[in-house]
């Protein structure tokens, strides 16, 4: 994702996570945490275009939702993926 702009990536992973029937999912939400700074993707409305990153406590506070009794998907934030994109560049 470059300046809030939804990668092919991005929204194939958002219709899976959608589409998919799971009585798991269903009584959990799945959460997408960044793997190396753990701020939780907050979806606000039927898109990911409308998602913002935030700490677990504020999700927690948001949602009422402890995120640790949740599933997890991991990925990578904005700010972490731009960092660790930038790290591979330098070293090829």
């Amino acid at each position: 994702m470059k300046d809030g702009v939804l990668g092919p990536v991005d929204i194939l992973f958002a219709r899976i996570t959608q589409a998919a029937p799971s009585a798991a999912r269903k009584e959990m939400p799945l959460l997408a945490v960044c793997c190396l700074c753990r701020v939780v993707r907050d979806e606000m409305g039927p898109s990911l275009a409308s998602a913002r990153w935030v700490t677990q406590r504020m999700y927690r506070n948001t949602h009422g939702v402890y995120p640790a009794n949740c599933l997890h998907t991991h990925t990578y934030c904005p700010r972490c993926f731009t960092q660790v994109m930038e790290k591979t560049i330098r070293a090829a």
